[in-house]
């Protein structure tokens, strides 16, 4: 997970992303997996970054923690 609050990404791969190259290692076809996991926990996901705004709520951040566990379990 790299970024800046209020957005961050989540990257699959096995090393260090420190720059642009670093990205290049990321697993394509895992992260639209994770993105199509999280839609159908409810979690409205493009193939961007997650941005958090003060519009959400304490239910909200709840949804998607759950959503993310739910992901990462599957994969």
């Amino acid at each position: 997970v790299i970024g800046e609050p209020p957005l961050f990404a989540v990257f699959f791969t096995s090393g260090d992303i420190k720059d642009y190259r670093g990205m290049q290692g990321n697993d394509l076809e895992r992260a639209k997996r994770f993105n199509g996991l999280l839609r159908e926990g409810g979690v409205l996901k493009g193939d961007s970054k997650f941005y958090i705004s003060l519009a959400h709520d304490e239910a909200d951040v709840a949804k998607t923690l759950d959503a993310f566990a739910g992901a990462i379990k599957v994969l």
